[in-house]
């Protein structure tokens, strides 16, 4: 079966039973939007999902981000340049800056059908703050 064959089944199947994830794999290219707290697009980056295990402080199954390109509005709002890693536990995506201890930014929400938004906050010792919103779409 063809890549492009396999992805217009994932997304007519996700139409029907938008509630339900088939895998946990996020194959291809996607674009992931990031906004601040007024929903302003800050940061767009295209990115590619790996298997490669990635470093985290955080405990759990992580696995590198790839970054194809970005555009941002600068580094201290959104680290593009910066490892990135994910993982999907509970069809629950999340991404983030895990090398940097206690002081992560994640982004984080459910995979329903090919797309995916929620929300972007800072995670560290024993506290946590709203930075935005995200969105990420396949390309």
């Amino acid at each position: 079966m063809t890549k492009s064959l396999r992805r217009a089944l994932f997304v007519a199947v996700s139409l029907f039973l938008p509630g339900v994830v088939f895998s946990t794999e996020l194959p291809g290219k996607w674009t992931l939007s990031v906004e601040n707290t007024d929903h302003v697009v800050l940061a767009t980056l295209r990115v590619k999902f790996t298997e490669k295990p990635a470093r985290s402080c955080m405990s759990g199954e992580w696995k590198v981000v790839k970054v194809v390109s970005a555009k941002t509005a600068g580094k201290e709002f959104f680290p593009a340049s910066d490892p990135l890693s994910y993982r999907i536990e509970n069809n629950q995506l999340t991404i983030g800056r895990n090398q940097i201890c206690d002081s992560y930014l994640w982004l984080q929400g459910p995979l329903e059908g090919p797309s995916v938004s929620g929300e972007y906050f800072s995670l560290g010792l024993g506290e946590s703050a709203p930075l935005g919103h995200f969105r990420l779409s396949h390309d």
